[in-house]
């Protein structure tokens, strides 16, 4: 069953004088999120955060973002349809973890209800609990209903690079060069074999694609500037051309951009 957060703690607190047990559902990998913070997502571009519901999907949570700031996004997967609850209780990383570290490292609060139907905030549940669901795994000490996330800065421009190489044209000895080098480049450049990023302009990725890596041999045609809510496009669906809209969706269609799960708080 799914449950409106704001009646969940009740509901457990109930359910404990009368000895029933709840077995709650929260995973990362799945289109319909179960926890009880249901999906909407609030933004404070002043303040540079977010509350979001833990049954948001990350999708959402960029779109919300985008709409308000080009200037600040969210290490989130590259996984539009991922949900947040479950992201963040298992650590999460993405392709801004060399230079931001794990999503849960930007958790500010939270709230959730125990097992004895406590409302509990960050302040209420102590240090050792706070630490704990930010990586301790899914559904383990509590239900999460909502988190308060730091967002990043981005630049105007990040880099999106392709080069395709085939196996007659060394890349074996590439991918063990890439295994080297990956480690000691700069912070802004996530170099995957799949999906490489970089938090700024080509030129400055192809001179140090020159310097670390020459034998990849990036060149300007390789490379695509966009903005960085266009580079989760490109990675979640391939293509920057798409709607920003395509990352509301749960799996039944295209989601509606001003439908209840969002609600988005006007900075003064």
């Amino acid at each position: 069953m799914r449950c409106n957060g704001k009646y969940l703690y009740k509901f457990i607190y109930t359910l404990s004088l009368v000895s029933l047990s709840l077995s709650p559902s929260l995973s990362g990998h799945q289109r319909r999120s179960s926890g009880g913070g249901g999906g909407w997502s609030t933004s404070d571009v002043r303040g540079q955060t977010a509350w979001v519901g833990s049954g948001t999907m990350l999708g959402e949570v960029y779109y919300a973002i985008a709409n308000k700031t080009s200037r600040l996004g969210f290490p989130g997967s590259v996984g539009p349809t991922v949900g947040i609850g479950g992201y963040l209780s298992g650590g999460g990383f993405d392709l801004m973890l060399r230079k931001h570290g794990l999503a849960s490292d930007h958790v500010l609060d939270a709230t959730m209800v125990d097992a004895k139907g406590r409302l509990l905030d960050r302040a209420a549940m102590k240090a050792d609990l706070f630490w704990a669901i930010r990586g301790g795994g899914s559904g383990n000490f509590g239900i999460v209903l909502s988190c308060k996330l730091r967002l990043v800065p981005i630049p105007a421009t990040v880099t999106v690079f392709t080069v395709h190489r085939s196996r007659n044209q060394s890349t074996t000895n590439l991918l063990i060069k890439w295994q080297r080098v990956a480690p000691s480049l700069p912070s802004d450049a996530f170099l995957h074999v799949v999906v490489p990023l970089y938090l700024d302009t080509r030129a400055g990725l192809i001179a140090i694609m020159a310097d670390t890596f020459p034998e990849l041999n990036v060149t300007a045609s390789d490379c695509t500037e966009m903005m960085w809510i266009q580079s989760v496009l490109d990675f979640a669906f391939y293509s920057t051309g798409k709607p920003s809209e395509m990352l509301l969706d749960r799996g039944n269609g295209i989601g509606d951009p001003s439908g209840s799960w969002m609600r988005l708080a006007r900075s003064s």
